[in-house]
């Protein structure tokens, strides 16, 4: 695969510090492939999760010997998500909802503005807008009808954001995205929803001047290659943090961590 990962790089023709974007000849991800000729180095990379192209070679090329045979495709705009229409099971909490009152107190986010309450699943939600519109929520099961933990209710959003700040913090739940922003005020938390980073996410993240990844600490290697994908594809600085336990949790260590990571 790797011989022809390469014969595809060289076929794209790219000269000093040229940079191509498109989709994947190995695992077919759509916009997911970047090359780059850095100086007659060329560099490679995939980062979709379990892909596993990349790569680093030198060429001999010279600028008078190179032809654009593909140029790279122009990002086509995200169309606008619908507005989403809150079902009439999605209501405003009371004491009267104890399951989403204790899972609130426990965490201590009874007061973030906009949450509901699902009564028909028994989850906590958590509202997403855009550009001042809802366009999706993320519900936590609180009881025990709904299954998976956490459910997506249009899919329009690729993540969840809490805080604002020039540092953007990755995280893999929203619960651990706003007790980030508690503990560290001049941050935006960025929660992934999935397992993977899809290229919103890249186009997100590389607006901000620094990223930190912090993902609960049996991902590691996942947290590794999040940061060889974001400095490839975004050309920002990304700090992976090896935690003691999920950021919700409060580890003093772990906050400590963050805060000097974040300044």
């Amino acid at each position: 695969m790797t011989m022809n990962i390469r014969n595809y790089v060289a076929g794209l023709a790219l000269g000093g510090g040229d940079t191509y974007r498109g989709n994947c000849p190995a695992c077919k991800g759509r916009g997911t492939f970047t090359a780059m000729n850095d100086g007659g180095s060329m560099k490679y990379n995939c980062y979709k999760l379990g892909c596993g192209s990349r790569g680093i070679y030198d060429t001999d090329m010279t600028a008078a010997e190179i032809r654009k045979r593909m140029k790279p495709l122009p990002d086509k705009a995200v169309e606008e998500a619908e507005t989403m229409e809150i079902p009439a099971y999605l209501v405003q909490p009371t004491f009267e909802h104890k399951k989403h009152t204790a899972f609130a107190l426990r965490w201590g986010i009874r007061d973030y503005p906009g949450l509901l309450y699902d009564v028909k699943q028994e989850r906590t939600v958590f509202p997403i807008h855009h550009r001042g519109r809802l366009i999706d929520a993320v519900g936590r099961a609180v009881g025990n009808k709904a299954l998976p933990k956490w459910y997506r209710y249009t899919g329009a959003a690729d993540y969840f954001t809490a805080g604002k700040g020039d540092t953007v913090l990755l995280v893999e739940d929203v619960v651990s995205a706003i007790i980030a922003t508690q503990l560290v005020p001049n941050i935006t938390a960025l929660a992934i929803l999935g397992t993977s980073l899809s290229k919103k996410h890249m186009d997100k993240v590389g607006k901000y001047h620094k990223v930190v990844i912090a993902l609960d600490p049996d991902a590691m290697d996942k947290t590794l290659q999040f940061r060889r994908d974001i400095e490839l594809w975004t050309g920002v600085d990304a700090v992976a943090m090896k935690l003691c336990d999920d950021i919700k949790y409060k580890v003093p260590d772990d906050i400590k961590q963050l805060k000097e990571v974040c300044k």
